[in-house]
């Protein structure tokens, strides 16, 4: 079972901070951040989250291997690449090969990043 939550693997500590803070911004909580593939991978399959926010060129494991890795061990997973270079043949591959489901290249609007955001997790009720 999914569980409420965003995971964002990035190996950029102040790209992964400010992801988190945005989202949290919107409203969302139980976002989880890991620095590489690997890790990712690990955190995935202990918080089983809704939404994945994978980058492509991470230390340990690449964003390939691992959207790969997540994907054997949850099918459903919703894995959405944000990369800088979203035209190169990896990317593409990725894509292609169904482990991703959409492309968000890097710098990304904060508008775009809700946008997709909003078509994976509803946004946050805002009633107190």
């Amino acid at each position: 079972m999914k569980e409420e939550g965003i995971l964002v693997i990035e190996d950029e500590n102040r790209l992964s901070r400010l992801l988190a803070d945005l989202l949290e911004f919107e409203g969302y909580r139980n976002i989880q951040i890991a620095n590489n593939g690997y890790e990712g991978v690990e955190k995935y399959k202990q918080t089983r989250p809704q939404v994945v926010f994978m980058d492509l060129e991470m230390p340990v494991m690449n964003g390939y291997d691992s959207s790969k890795a997540i994907k054997k061990y949850d099918p459903g997973a919703n894995i959405i690449l944000i990369t800088a270079n979203p035209g190169s043949p990896f990317a593409r591959k990725i894509l292609d090969e169904g482990y991703v489901s959409q492309v968000i290249p890097k710098p990304f609007r904060c508008d775009d990043l809700f946008a997709v955001i909003r078509k994976s997790i509803p946004p946050p009720s805002t009633n107190t």
